[in-house]
């Protein structure tokens, strides 16, 4: 057992410094990601007006975190949570030189390796891992602030690209994006301690064996599907959003604050469903996301007025991190507390595949259908499976627990 320094143990002040540190790096780390969607029009005015170019940026680098996250989950539980940090910040800082440097090669390489493998997939599973050994009493809360770095990114840094855009164009945009960034991760590293949680020879955190409901790789497998489908689904309206509120006639000032509705709901509710957890179990709360999810798919598929658009999109706000977060916290619940940091990476890069893919398919769907309708569907199919999913390891978990009732 290590033993934290006076001042610095589980539930201590410092925990929750550190938690806000760790949220602020998520948020620092998922900047990158953000251009491609930003500076869309400027980035591919630069690659023949090929659109395909940032968009494949975009995936690459989510694809990249995903993968990464389960390395650096691993590289964390092996060594400290601070090394994963330093690695992303200094990777961030060199990926915003080398994406913004060359043509398509360097801004893939730089994106789907840099940004994404050695720099963003640095910052989030770590932490995720780490915060959740350095609290008892409220942890799900701890969690619940890493969980909202993503939609803190995603609400910050595309204010600033569009402040520094026309000024010095994409590529300095990234390089300034990169630098500081990358800078301010490489201070954040230096506040970051491994929790005071049980570890192997060596200091090395080790997973302890526990009763499971179901075989472990079956668990693995139902979460890790659970997690694609569900960001499939998510995924869909989210990053079609302003696309969809133009086919109704709207502006796109009208989409954006329908996507800025969506990350404001989801930010609340994450603190909300980490409380209502604590009560009734992670895996009820992932249910209930899951079925909230299902409802806001159906209203996209007949809501035509921005009034409604704005309702649904604060409806689909409340599971878009909830129901992440709750991956955490089942993992937790189902594992212990010396979980391997492996485990949430797997999770989590089916995840991010997940969004990667739900993006990309809803915008297949519609230049094959010229409607957003199929792809709304198709979305309401991929929660369906996702319910199910989640629907089974609960039925396991129900029978486990009527099984050990004397």
């Amino acid at each position: 057992m290590s033993v934290a320094p006076p001042g610095r143990g589980v539930d201590s002040a410092y925990a929750w410094r550190l938690a806000l540190v760790s949220m602020a790096c998520v948020a620092l780390g998922g900047g990158g990601i953000y251009l491609p969607m930003v500076g869309l029009k400027e980035m591919a005015a630069d690659f023949g007006d090929q659109r395909a170019v940032p968009s494949f940026a975009y995936m690459v680098g989510f694809f990249g975190m995903g993968v990464g996250g389960v390395f650096m989950g691993w590289l964390a539980d092996r060594t400290s949570p601070r090394v994963p940090l330093l690695i992303a910040g200094v990777c961030i800082a060199l990926g915003g030189w080398v994406a913004s440097s060359g043509g398509e090669f360097a801004l893939y390489a730089g994106y789907a390796v840099l940004l994404g493998f050695l720099g963003n997939a640095g910052t989030f599973t770590p932490a995720m891992n780490n915060v959740q050994g350095w609290f008892e009493k409220r942890r799900n809360m701890a969690i619940a602030l890493i969980s909202i770095g993503p939609a803190v990114a995603g609400s910050v840094w595309p204010q600033v690209y569009r402040l520094l855009l026309p000024e010095i164009g994409w590529r300095d945009t990234l390089l300034v994006y990169g630098l500081s960034a990358g800078g301010l991760l490489l201070l954040g590293a230096l506040y970051v301690r491994a929790a005071p949680t049980l570890r192997g020879p060596g200091g090395r955190r080790r997973e302890e064996k526990v009763h499971l409901p179901l075989p472990s790789s079956a668990i693995m497998g139902l979460l890790s599907a659970a997690g694609f489908c569900c960001c499939t689904a998510m995924a869909i309206p989210f990053v079609h959003m302003v696309a969809f509120c133009g086919d109704l006639g709207y502006p796109a000032a009208r989409g954006t604050e329908a996507v800025s509705l969506v990350l404001v709901s989801a930010i609340v509710a994450t603190f909300v469903m980490a409380r209502l957890a604590q009560r009734i179990g992670p895996l009820p709360v992932s249910l209930l996301c899951s079925v909230i999810q299902v409802g806001s798919l159906v209203g996209f598929l007949y809501v035509r007025d921005i009034n409604g658009i704005y309702a649904l999109s604060l409806l689909h706000g409340i599971p878009f991190i909830a129901i992440v977060q709750g991956y955490a916290l089942n993992l937790r619940f189902l594992y212990g507390p010396t979980i391997a940091g492996w485990r949430l990476g797997v999770v989590m890069l089916f995840a991010m595949a997940g969004m990667a893919a739900g993006g990309w398919l809803g915008g297949f769907i519609f230049d094959a259908t010229l409607s957003y309708t199929s792809a709304f569907q198709s979305a309401l199919a991929f929660n369906l499976l996702n319910l199910m999913l989640l629907g089974i390891l609960y039925t396991a978990q129900r029978r486990r627990q009527m099984v050990s009732l004397p």
